[in-house]
């Protein structure tokens, strides 16, 4: 199992991949007035253009207020823990704690994303403020180089619509308050992908073959799949990709024992941490770990080509306005 291992390294996991796909010739380039995915919205950051619509939901789905089941129980983590026992013989039972126990949240409605941040948004998002690209710029060795499928400012074609990676927390929350919006927090992304029951993945508890790209191993620009690859994996909200491909940052800190206190009306998660939190599992994940309960958590600043992130925002009733 790779989630604890990943969680405290700073080097993305790559494996070998031919230089001549990664610097392939053909390079994704910013065409001025483009913007084919989402319309900008709301607070700006320096730098970035200043006419963007405050109210604008493009490409958002509206999660209902209301109570959802959270975490997992005794019961279903001895079951968790089989199957991962098998997937990975050094798997150990601790490492569930983390998401029990099972407790009701009640949560005010909001919205969230459709689909991850793609390379396209991201870009729109660099060339108008200014932000780092998404890469690694720390790597010294062959193979963690080969994780960036970015080139200073561009990117092969064939990937402008797969989600955006090597990007860390700080980059993800930077982009979500340019586009006037979040990160979603752990129980907002939780209800998205489990529904008011607790699902155990969006689409329910059959296999994720077919529904969600996972178990790969890494193929430079053929690792990762489009958003919205898999309609057969969508979640009860028809939020996409909540499962595979990329793991993806929210806002919390992350606590080991934060369910066994947390409060049960809109929970925002521990004031301070070492780590943040990631969701859903991605490419190089086996199926136990893409469940919708499951936590993993990592660095902030690190970037890894296994992560990315979407947006949230709060609900905005008729004649009000701003955000959280």
């Amino acid at each position: 199992m790779l989630r604890r291992l990943t969680a405290v390294i700073s080097i993305p996991l790559a494996c070998l991949v031919s230089l001549l796909l990664f610097f392939s010739p053909v390079f994704a380039k910013h065409v001025e007035g483009e913007h084919p995915e989402e319309t900008r919205t709301g607070e700006i950051s320096e730098g970035a253009p200043s006419n963007l619509p405050i109210r604008d939901v493009t490409n958002m789905v509206r999660i209902p207020a209301g109570r959802f089941r959270m975490g997992s129980n005794f019961e279903e983590v001895k079951k968790y823990y089989a199957q991962c026992k098998k997937a990975d013989p050094s798997c150990a039972l601790w490492w569930f704690d983390d998401e029990m126990p099972s407790h009701l949240i009640y949560l005010k409605d909001y919205w969230i994303d459709m689909f991850e941040v793609t390379n396209q948004n991201y870009l729109e998002f660099v060339l108008a403020t200014g932000h780092r690209p998404a890469l690694d710029d720390t790597c010294d060795t062959d193979k963690c180089r080969e994780g960036n499928l970015w080139k200073e400012n561009s990117f092969p074609e064939s990937i402008r619509h797969q989600p955006v990676t090597q990007v860390n927390w700080h980059d993800a929350d930077a982009y979500c308050r340019w586009r006037g919006k979040r990160l979603p927090s752990e129980a907002e992304w939780e209800k998205a992908a489990r529904g008011p029951t607790g699902r155990l993945y969006p689409w329910g508890s059959s296999s994720p073959e077919t529904r969600a790209t996972f178990h790969r191993k890494w193929r430079g620009v053929f690792t990762l799949t489009d958003r919205g690859s898999y309609s057969s994996g969508v979640s009860i909200y028809g939020v996409y990709d909540l499962s595979g491909n990329v793991w993806e940052w929210v806002s919390d800190w992350y606590e080991t024992y934060y369910y066994r206190d947390s409060p049960n009306h809109n929970p925002q998660g521990p004031k301070t941490g070492q780590f943040k939190i990631v969701r859903g599992g991605s490419w190089v994940n086996f199926a136990v770990d893409l469940r919708s309960s499951l936590r993993r958590w990592s660095r902030p600043e690190v970037r890894f080509n296994d992560t990315g992130f979407r947006c949230a925002r709060d609900d905005i009733k008729p004649g009000k306005s701003g955000q959280r």
